[in-house]
């Protein structure tokens, strides 16, 4: 049976939200969601009906819109994701925010500034913030290929240069001279959640665990972090988003490191502890 925008629309919102089935028809007819309302009653061919309804099904059981589509807007830019990827979130915006802010104040050329961002993902944070500020030197690092494979597709969707590196935090440094560089800035959205925090979170189960979890209460790859920063001995500004429930505990933990480093936390969007600035 053939049926309207209008008419699949309201069938598909009695299954899932309605913006979640808006932007679903959207993406299989290729069409903004304004133009459901000039064309309400535009009959739907059988083969983006079937389409539309394979998708809404998915979307009802769970799995998130940005799997469905493989894109994810963040910071305005548009972003390649898959399972491999974590969705990218308008909290770490906040971050991404703080490093522009600081790159653009800095008196340095770009030979004398490096932005290292640990644990890629989509690429997303890097890529935001060299589409905002001046042409630096940047590395992007991540524990996992498919993760970066994604990464470098944005990087040349948004025509950003990034070196990519596989590997362990920052153990892929090890092998670039980076000796001439004088101030190094440091992003990272680590894996910080408990395991309990996974279990008990339905949204995020359709995502990389590995991406998401770690020990020590969520940050003991945070900690092995600051043991590799302290190793490169040089002036740096780092840049970590956390849970938070953690706050005072990544203050003492970073503490542990550079006790006489200064600290700064900034607020995510709802008013929560988000990002911790150390410098």
């Amino acid at each position: 049976m053939r049926q309207t925008i209008t008419q699949l629309l309201q069938s598909a919102c009695q299954q899932i939200d309605k913006l979640d089935a808006d932007l679903l028809l959207s993406f299989i007819l290729g069409k903004p969601r304004e133009y459901f309302i000039i064309h309400n009653n535009e009959i739907i061919s059988l083969a983006n009906k079937n389409k539309f309804n394979k998708l809404v099904k998915k979307r009802k059981a769970g799995l998130p819109l940005a799997y469905i589509t493989g894109h994810k807007e963040f910071f305005g830019l548009n972003f390649l994701v898959n399972k491999y990827t974590l969705i990218p979130r308008p909290d770490t915006e906040i971050l991404v925010e703080n490093v522009i802010d600081i790159i653009n104040k800095k008196s340095e050329t770009r030979n004398k500034l490096l932005l290292i961002d640990v644990g890629a993902g989509s690429g997303c944070i890097p890529i935001s913030i060299l589409k905002n500020t001046k042409k630096i030197k940047t590395f992007a690092i991540d524990i996992s290929k498919p993760a970066l494979a994604v990464a470098k597709k944005n990087a040349k969707k948004h025509k950003v240069k990034i070196k990519f590196l596989p590997g362990n935090l920052l153990n892929p440094l090890k092998h670039k001279n980076i000796k001439t560089i004088k101030q190094i800035i440091i992003t990272a959205n680590l894996p910080y959640l408990t395991e309990k925090q996974y279990k008990t979170e339905s949204s995020i189960k359709f995502e990389p665990k590995t991406a998401l979890v770690a020990k020590k209460e969520g940050l003991a790859l945070y900690e092995e972090l600051l043991q590799q920063i302290k190793q490169l001995d040089r002036p740096f500004t780092a840049f970590f988003e956390f849970d938070p429930r953690q706050t005072a505990m990544i203050k003492k933990l970073i503490k542990s490191f550079f006790p006489k480093s200064k600290i700064k936390i900034k607020k995510d969007l709802a008013g929560r502890d988000r990002v911790a600035i150390i410098g």
